[in-house]
């Protein structure tokens, strides 16, 4: 069996991840359940060179919808 390729799998993760959420925040205002996100925050994290300083954050903010969509683009992916 042949393996398939990664960056399709990637990009299918993140189309299912950006519709799930414009989804989610459409389908919010009628059914609360689906505004409701779930943030996951990791920062700040600092990096001081002496000549040169940065501060990086991450934050990920997931919804219900969120997550029916990755499932949904990963199964096409599967599938195809």
């Amino acid at each position: 069996m042949r393996r398939k390729p990664t960056l399709p799998l990637i990009g299918s993760i993140f189309i299912g991840l950006f519709l799930g959420t414009y989804l989610g925040f459409l389908l919010g205002k009628y059914i609360p359940f689906f505004n409701h996100a779930w943030n996951f925050q990791l920062g700040p994290l600092s990096l001081d060179l002496g000549f040169m300083a940065a501060q990086f954050n991450l934050s990920l903010g997931i919804n219900a919808m969120s997550l029916l969509g990755v499932l949904f683009m990963l199964y096409v992916y599967l599938v195809q």
